[in-house]
């Protein structure tokens, strides 16, 4: 078979018409609407694969079928377009007092119809590959090396039927589906709103007290999702693979399904100084709660997610993005000694050196991130993308003990015990709240004045200034050795550094 490219398309279009009305002096209402579409995903030789639950396979007596796009009277595009986001937004902002503005606002706003890349996927029957897996979810291997690699053909055109890739029922799969559900593909929508009060303070300064409200809805996860998983109540010992819903393959994967929700409620506490008098401050803080249902694209936390497909309602909890509270703050101050400022020094050898220094800080400090807790062995031989165990016990564990104790074990591990094999257990999503983090940088600097506009300027930058260690996570496999203790840093954690720098500027 020849060497194939994979020439994959979408695209979106969208407009939006946009207004201000200013009802009074100090009223003003902000009103508009969005609509975007974006196009599916096609491939500029039809080649594409995709996938028909309910068609028979003639290989197998059994639903589930490769199809491809363009072919057999399909459409080239892999699933049907969404029209119909149209996204409404209106605001109002009053100015009640000289000093003091309220907003509020709302807003639907549509997500990208893919959270996932998906130029390199769906391409079954245009490249050689082959998937094999165990009967029995791995207690038996799905082939002996001694035996020699499962042969592997190259398809051609010909292959290109409803019996592609499939097996009949009993025999060992050699094909795994991915696809995009066909039919209607949503794109996931934001439903977002928000309320605050802006005031006014004396030394050039803002205090925002603001509510911030975001509702999601159909959104695709980070993860794709398996739908070959064996029935509950199917689950048992033996060979599992002819229990799946699609026994003629070893597993059927949808990316980026339009079935996630999530749902954020927070409090931000804004205070601004701009900078006058050798001073400028920004720091905000949050107060805020996150609970999803799938994974996103970039996460913080450890929430697996799929663990049962036939029970999304397990998959909600604490999102691995969720952040209770969460302090930011940056400032920049002249020290007020030398020209030009409140401490003045008559000797210029003096203020060369003395004189003219500022002090920079930006600091972070924020609450730990959820993890949920799952098992090292997946005894469920149901073929799910994991498992959880029962909780039969309390998993906090008392708050004044020393940093090692914490270390070596962050919750009571006896807490969680293994769930009976060929069942999920009962342990939710998120079950704790790992380490939280401190982050506090800054730099000292002075600018000397050469002549003219030539300036030549020292800094002394200082990372993680005290030196803080940020932990990551416990380990949340149950099971291993290492099971509910800590045994590394926070991503990006570092020990102090210390850097200087002269910059000439001219």
């Amino acid at each position: 078979m020849e060497a194939l490219t994979i020439s994959s398309r979408s695209g979106s279009v969208a407009w939006f018409v946009q207004d201000d009305w200013k009802v009074t002096p100090q009223v003003t209402f902000h009103y508009g609407l969005r609509w975007d579409s974006d196009q599916p995903r096609w491939e500029k030789n039809n080649r594409q694969s995709s996938f028909n639950r309910e068609a028979i396979n003639p290989v197998c007596g059994c639903a589930g079928v490769v199809t491809f796009s363009g072919r057999n009277g399909l459409s080239k595009f892999a699933h049907e377009r969404d029209w119909n986001n149209f996204g409404p937004r209106a605001g109002v902002s009053w100015r009640a007092t000289e000093k003091t503005v309220i907003r509020a606002g709302a807003a639907i706003l549509y997500t990208p119809l893919y959270s996932l890349e998906v130029g390199r996927f769906f391409n079954l029957g245009f490249s050689k590959q082959g998937d094999f897996v165990s009967p029995d979810n791995g207690l038996t291997p799905a082939f002996l090396l001694s035996a020699g690699f499962p042969a592997i053909g190259a398809p051609s055109e010909a292959d290109l039927t409803p019996g592609f890739g499939a097996v009949p029922i009993g025999a060992s799969p050699r094909v795994a589906v991915d696809f995009l559900e066909p039919g209607r593909f949503d794109n996931g929508y934001l439903e977002t709103f928000s309320f605050s009060v802006q005031r006014q303070l004396p030394g050039n300064a803002v205090l925002e007290l603001a509510y911030v409200g975001n509702l999601g809805h159909k959104l695709a996860g980070a993860q794709p999702r398996s739908i070959n998983q064996v029935p509950p109540q199917l689950m048992g010992p033996g060979n599992a693979q002819v229990r799946r819903p699609f026994p003629q393959f070893s597993d059927v994967l949808i990316y980026n399904a339009p079935i996630g929700n999530s749902n954020y409620h927070g409090m931000n506490v804004r205070f601004e100084k701009r900078y006058s008098h050798g001073l400028q401050v920004h720091a905000n803080y949050t107060w805020s709660k996150l609970i999803d249902d799938v994974r996103a694209q970039v996460e913080i936390g450890g929430n697996p997610d799929f663990i049962n497909f036939y029970d999304r309602r397990a998959d909600r909890g604490l999102a691995n993005n969720h952040v209770s509270h969460r302090f930011i703050a940056s400032g920049v101050g002249d020290i007020p000694v030398g020209r030009g400022r409140a401490v003045r020094l008559s000797h210029p050898l003096l203020d060369a050196v003395a004189g003219g220094w500022s002090l920079a800080v930006i600091a972070e400090l924020r609450s730990g991130v959820p993890y949920g807790v799952v098992e090292n062995v997946n005894r469920t031989n149901a073929f799910s993308q994991g498992n959880r165990p029962n909780v039969v016990g309390k998993p906090d564990l008392p708050s004044d003990r020393s940093r090692n104790a914490y270390l070596a074990e962050w919750f009571n591990v006896q807490a969680f015990a293994a769930a009976p094999d060929f069942t999920f257990g009962n342990a939710g999503r998120s079950v704790g709240i790992g380490p939280g983090a401190v982050a506090i940088d800054a730099s000292v600097l002075k600018s000397f004045q050469i002549y003219e506009n030539h300036r030549l300027q020292f800094r002394a930058e200082m990372l993680n200034l005290p030196n803080h260690p940020n932990f990551a996570n416990p380990n949340t496999a149950r099971g291993r050795a290492d099971f509910g203790r800590i045994t590394g840093l926070a991503p990006g954690n570092a020990s102090r550094i210390i850097q200087l720098a002269l910059r000439y500027s001219f």
